[in-house]
């Protein structure tokens, strides 16, 4: 690990990183004041990196990750205040829980959705270690992802064996996606449908889709994913949206498919399924 400027969501911060993970950079000066987050002193020709997308934790993505759980507890089932003890998943393990699946853990422990589907988190006593990897998730009974213990990494169970590609989503990402994902199938109504017009052709569907935010739908703007945007309401309602340049979909989570007929009038050109 080494210290210095990083860039992450258009802002530049200070901090720790894995210099291994870097992707590229940005000159500091060509950038806004207000775009500078951190007090350090800049030198002159002085550069923020930027990351693989699969990369170790930041600092500074360990703050959006409390901010986004704090969130989504206004519109499915997340912990508030759960201090659980890891001192026995370590010692089992031989090595420190990584902070990240605590702050995940701390959120679902004690509901069943995360648990119990076909693709699951997997309860704290049957977490294991294999080949460096702390296996967490599973598919029914094959293992999909597990914390690459070396990079700090995502790891996946990809052709029978273990693999850390560069441009998957983080841990963390992946952990609130499957939340999410695991909330919206258990709400009363589940929806699919497919997204046309603006939503396919943009270059980033996050500020596409922040355009259609106001009192009753907010963005989950933390979830800094590239291709995905997810967005809730102030009615338990749940969706995420994907856009790749060549197509857009969307899946929906409601209490009542009111809301969701709600939603599609909101952001218009969306087909359901």
């Amino acid at each position: 690990m080494q210290t210095g400027f990083y860039y992450y969501r258009n802002k530049v911060y200070y901090d720790s990183y894995d210099a291994n993970q870097v992707s590229g950079w940005v000159l500091i000066s060509g950038l806004k004041p207000e775009d500078i987050a951190t007090d350090e002193p800049v030198s002159e020709g002085e550069r923020a990196v930027s990351f693989f997308d699969n990369h170790c934790l930041l600092e500074q993505e360990y703050k959006d990750l409390q901010t986004m759980l704090t969130k989504m507890r206004s519109f499915m089932n997340v912990n508030s205040n759960e201090e659980i003890d890891f001192s026995a998943t370590e010692k089992k393990l031989g090595v420190t829980f990584p902070k990240e699946l605590k702050l995940i853990y701390n959120s679902i422990i004690g509901h069943d959705e995360y648990f119990t589907c076909d693709e699951h988190f997997l309860p704290l006593d049957e977490i294991y270690a294999e080949q460096g990897i702390i296996v967490f998730y599973k598919k029914k009974k094959t293992a999909v992802a597990g914390y690459d213990t070396a990079s700090g990494c995502l790891a996946q169970f990809y052709k029978k064996e273990w693999k850390v590609f560069q441009g998957d989503f983080c841990c963390y990402q992946f952990c609130i996606g499957s939340m999410l994902f695991a909330a919206m199938e258990n709400k009363p109504v589940f929806k699919k449908g497919r997204c046309k017009g603006s939503f396919v052709t943009t270059l980033n569907i996050a500020k596409e889709v922040e355009k259609f935010c106001n009192e009753k739908y907010s963005l989950l703007s933390e979830f800094d994913a590239y291709g995905v945007a997810v967005m809730y309401s102030d009615e338990k309602l749940i969706a995420w949206i994907r856009s790749n340049g060549f197509y857009s979909d969307i899946q929906v989570g409601a209490v009542e498919e009111s809301h969701i007929i709600a939603l599609g009038e909101c952001l218009g050109n969306i087909t359901w399924k």
